[in-house]
């Protein structure tokens, strides 16, 4: 079977980097993979302060969770029809009481449209600079599991060390009250 001009087989992924002799892991690429391993540990972006939008799921409920800490300002809470809601927050955490009673329930049941995020956080930086200086001194990153029977290794190009991770938990994303 051929595929037609411009087809793509349904059941092959396409590589994450296309043209892997363009590829450079130079100083570059190690910050911007520091910088993902510090927002997947931390659940959100963290730095810089950022207008961000999107939809929440909802079960209801007096206490939602915005999708981010430092909240600098909201300038729209609604339900999916549109409708503004009534609520107070806590801009460091990121929570929202509803003021009406409650939130609506449902996938998408919110949307949002806030400003969030540290213009200022020399702890995060350093975690970010540590962590590419060290991917920098192993060719192949760091061994995060090995199996010897079965001939396997992963690798990592950046792992947050356990002091690293633990000078980040003031900036991650907690659960609700």
């Amino acid at each position: 079977m051929s595929l037609g001009v411009g087809m793509i087989d349904a059941n092959v992924v396409p590589d994450m980097i296309a043209d892997p002799s363009a590829f450079e892991d130079d100083a570059a690429f190690r910050l911007k993979a520091a910088q993902a391993a510090i927002r997947r540990e931390c659940g959100w972006h963290v730095m810089p302060n950022a207008a961000l939008s999107g939809v929440i799921n909802s079960r209801g409920g007096t206490v939602i969770r915005l999708p981010a800490r430092h909240v600098t300002s909201i300038e729209s809470l609604t339900d999916r029809d549109g409708n503004k809601l009534a609520y107070a927050y806590d801009p460091e955490t990121g929570l929202v009481e509803s003021l009406s009673g409650g939130f609506p329930v449902g996938v998408a049941a919110i949307h949002y449209s806030i400003h969030a995020g540290y213009d200022d956080a020399p702890d995060v930086q350093q975690v970010l600079i540590s962590a590419a200086k060290r991917a920098g001194m192993s060719p192949i990153g760091l061994v995060t599991s090995q199996s010897t029977n079965g001939s396997s290794a992963s690798f990592d190009v950046v792992s947050l060390m356990q002091e690293e991770k633990d000078k980040l938990k003031p900036y991650r994303l907690g659960g609700l009250p």
